[in-house]
């Protein structure tokens, strides 16, 4: 799917396909109408914004940057399960990733593929705290669906405190808020 000449319309509108894009864990978890890729950057990138902003520190921008390039290159090869990707070979699933981001963002430039391998590699304290984020706004929205009534995610929410690193103290108020209101 190599567009050399891709412009920055081209990237729109490619980009406009994420909202198909299903989160596929639940699917796989029971989930009738699971929230698309496009939904689920949006809601992480402004867990970025609102709670980055009480980080000291944090570079807010670049975090918000990070947030939303992390999952772009799924637009090309989907929300892989970890049921699926455990098959693959090491480091295919990041090679295929950032072959994609890079011919996606290319009207772009380097920067969003050099964002996307900081938000890889973790080393940041930017990319630490959105994936700290990515996991918060899957256990928010895992706990939207235990509400409407999908019991199979009660055992994601059950480990809540163990998917979200801790070492942001927005984000662990929030998982202790979560946890509180599940009872």
């Amino acid at each position: 799917m190599t567009r050399p000449n891709a412009t920055l319309l081209d990237l729109l509108l490619e980009l406009q396909a994420l909202d198909n894009v299903p989160r596929i864990g639940y699917s796989l978890r029971g989930v009738a109408e699971p929230e698309s890729v496009a939904e689920h950057s949006f809601h992480t990138a402004f867990l970025v914004w609102a709670l980055g902003a009480r980080e000291a520190g944090l570079d807010l921008l670049r975090a918000v940057e990070l947030a939303l390039v992390h999952d772009l290159a799924e637009v090309r090869i989907g929300d892989l399960p970890r049921t699926a990707t455990g098959y693959f070979p090491a480091g295919a699933k990041h090679a295929a990733e950032h072959a994609a981001i890079t011919e996606i963002l290319a009207p772009l430039g380097d920067r969003g593929p050099a964002l996307y391998a900081e938000y890889q590699r973790a080393e940041t304290r930017e990319a630490r705290f959105v994936a700290a984020c990515d996991k918060l706004q899957l256990l928010i929205k895992a706990s939207v669906y235990e509400r409407a009534g999908n019991r199979a995610l009660a055992d994601l929410l059950a480990r809540s405190e163990s998917l979200v690193d801790h070492g942001f103290d927005s984000i662990r108020t929030l998982v202790g808020e979560l946890i509180a209101r599940r009872g």
